[in-house]
């Protein structure tokens, strides 16, 4: 008979590559081992309700509405007015104001697959008209949205320290100098593109401080989200959950009585979204939780770490292994599930080596991030050319290349440590070990 672990493995495969969901997948391998195992089905109830019932999640749901809602309130021309006043009259200024705007947005919503959508949507007709290559003006949309995953509010950072016990207001404020590096190093490549070929220049000349002054004016409403967010958690106003409610009742204020760009009728229909969006990630979770304890019952972490130190226990190769594991995982896994499933086995093989857990769960966080562009899955870069009507054989040459800029910032932050743990220890070191 096989053994129940071969079970697991063998049966979650076949059903991820005859299609079924992986929520399904994991719940329904689990449940087979179960029954193999002999174990008491109410297990699998009972783990699903602990995989659950995390008071941090709470934030999920706020996050997402608040991201809903500022999205369909239409306060992407404002952060484009604030954008294109600050660097659009560089050469190749309508790539940088991509980058630009990407970042704000990525203070907002807090997905990056919400935020290849929004960026591609105004960006890729834009560029277009303006002589860039369509294949250019997808890519960089796309590489631009994946920063929605580290700059905060992040989804997968709230998901990361709820399934590894690491504090998640450490983690968001942990990803703004990685997200801010990540943006700087695409403005950079965006740069080399537009010299080589001779992208326009949006505004002849710096446009001075009194157009940036304006912009910011009519963008601070929207800007203040990731304000509230950081600034309510380092001084100890909210905690993560907290903030992210205040956070959606604030984009509801701006958007209806503020801007008035959104309507009472549309909110049921947010509502609705948000409710589907919270409920998938729970099924997912409570699905990788019982994954998750079947693993930990026949000692698989325990098994992981004590193979992989036998060999080495120097924490940049351990470094080096996550970062391998995790971008391989990117090119046929949702960073979701990825994050749930893996978690428990690559968290305490770098504890046992002395990797900071806020350091560790950023740049796990980064890497997946990363997969949201890598094929074949890809959901960041699929969503672009859905989006702009490009199709993905046509941009895989020229995206590997613009992943480059982000991969080396990924590699930059593994091993420097002090890129993601330098605001964390200054702002909130009660937090930090």
């Amino acid at each position: 008979m096989m053994h129940p672990l071969t079970v697991l493995v063998v049966s979650l495969t076949a059903m991820l590559v005859v299609g079924v969901p992986i929520s399904f997948s994991l719940v329904l391998s689990s449940l087979l081992v179960i029954w193999i195992a002999d174990l008491p089905i109410v297990l699998a109830v009972q783990q699903m309700f602990t995989g659950i019932n995390n008071f941090t999640l709470l934030a999920l749901p706020f996050f997402f509405l608040a991201g809903n809602i500022m999205t369909d309130g239409g306060i992407s021309e404002r952060l484009v007015k604030l954008a294109m006043a600050m660097v659009g009259h560089l050469r190749g200024g309508l790539a940088h104001v991509n980058v630009v705007v990407g970042m704000f947005i990525s203070g907002i919503s807090g997905s990056s697959t919400a935020d290849s959508a929004a960026i591609s949507s105004i960006f890729c007709p834009a560029m277009k008209k303006r002589g860039y290559d369509d294949r250019f003006a997808v890519c960089l949309s796309a590489c631009t949205s994946t920063m929605g995953a580290v700059i905060p509010p992040s989804i997968l950072m709230v998901v990361y320290g709820a399934t590894a016990g690491v504090s998640i207001g450490a983690l968001l404020i942990g990803g703004l100098l990685p997200g801010v590096l990540m943006g700087l190093a695409l403005m950079g490549q965006s740069h080399v593109f537009a010299v080589k070929f001779n992208f326009p220049r949006e505004h002849p000349r710096f446009l001075g401080m009194r157009a940036v002054w304006d912009g910011v004016k009519a963008a601070a409403w929207p800007l203040g989200v990731p304000f509230i967010i950081v600034v309510g958690m380092v001084g100890g106003v909210f905690t993560p959950t907290e903030s992210a409610s205040v956070a959606a009742v604030y984009s509801l204020f701006i958007t209806l009585f503020v801007f008035r760009s959104l309507t009472w009728r549309a909110l049921p229909k947010l509502f609705g979204e948000t409710v589907v969006q919270f409920s998938q990630v729970l099924f997912c979770l409570g699905g990788a939780t019982i994954f998750g304890w079947i693993l930990a019952y026949y000692q698989v972490p325990d098994i992981v770490t004590d193979f992989i130190t036998s060999y080495s226990r120097d924490p940049v190769v351990i470094m080096i292994l996550i970062v391998v594991i995790n971008v391989l995982l990117g090119t046929f896994m949702d960073a979701l599930p990825a994050i749930l499933i893996f978690v428990p086995i690559i968290h305490p093989l770098a504890m046992s080596v002395g990797i900071d857990p806020i350091h560790l769960g950023v740049i796990v966080v980064m890497t997946q991030s990363f997969g949201l562009l890598t094929p074949p899955l890809g959901m960041c870069a699929m969503t672009a050319c859905a989006v702009a009507g490009v199709s993905m054989a046509r941009i895989q040459g020229l995206l590997h290349i613009m992943m480059i800029p982000l991969l080396a910032v990924i590699v930059l932050c593994a091993f420097m440590p002090w890129t993601v743990l330098l605001l964390p220890r200054l702002l909130v070191p009660e937090w930090v070990k």
